[in-house]
């Protein structure tokens, strides 16, 4: 099928515009997820003000809404993309261990190594309420239970499991994780909460360890 010179030099200038609004859309949006974030962990979510969240991205009050139908929605992303950061350290950790243990140990205690950081308190002391438990824990199991599922297979695989491999399981297990994070970003003094809570948790983690003489 024969395409003239014309035609071409029009789809090509089609494509070019299409991959210049895709830029922009995601240089728009990494704006102000990050000026939102800065403000969101400074200030709280009741107190951040969109005016001087789309100030701070450069952007208009109409770009933001375009991205973000509402306060809470900027929110939500700004929390999804600190879970996302989360669980690509979770990994970096858990990949330099040398056993399957030990990844699993390091993947759990490398989130309370970091719980007392801006961004990880406001995961876990105010995205709760501003979202609702229920989203809240959506967003977390989604990105966090099928790798902690199928790092507990791969143990019970290899016969080092003490208990079956079950979601149940992996849903304890992130549970408590959860609920030792809350208590390191809500500490009064945060380093040396999570100091005594990480041999505690890894403890208790290796005691999931199925005995050498079973």
């Amino acid at each position: 099928m024969y395409i003239s010179d014309r035609r071409i030099r029009s789809l090509g200038r089609v494509t070019d515009e299409r991959r210049s609004n895709e830029e922009r859309t995601r240089t728009t949006r990494a704006a102000l997820l990050a000026a939102a974030r800065q403000h969101f962990e400074r200030e709280g979510y009741a107190a951040t003000r969109l005016d001087a969240v789309v100030a701070d991205a450069s952007v208009t009050k109409g770009a933001l809404y375009h991205h973000f139908p509402t306060k809470q929605a900027l929110y939500e992303a700004v929390i999804v993309a600190i879970q996302d950061e989360l669980t690509a350290h979770v990994d970096r950790s858990a990949r330099k261990a040398r056993t399957a243990w030990d990844k699993v140990v390091d993947g759990f205690l490398s989130f309370i190594e970091i719980a007392p950081e801006a961004g990880m308190r406001r995961l876990m002391l105010e995205a709760p309420t501003v979202l609702g438990y229920e989203r809240w824990r959506e967003i977390d199991d989604e990105r966090n239970l099928p790798a902690i599922t199928a790092s507990l297979a791969r143990l019970e695989a290899k016969g080092e499991l003490a208990f079956p491999a079950t979601v149940e399981l992996a849903e304890t297990l992130l549970a408590i994780s959860n609920a030792l994070g809350t208590l390191v970003a809500e500490a009064d003094d945060p380093a040396t909460a999570r100091d005594h809570v990480l041999p505690v948790w890894e403890h208790l983690i290796r005691s999931l360890r199925r005995p050498a003489s079973d």
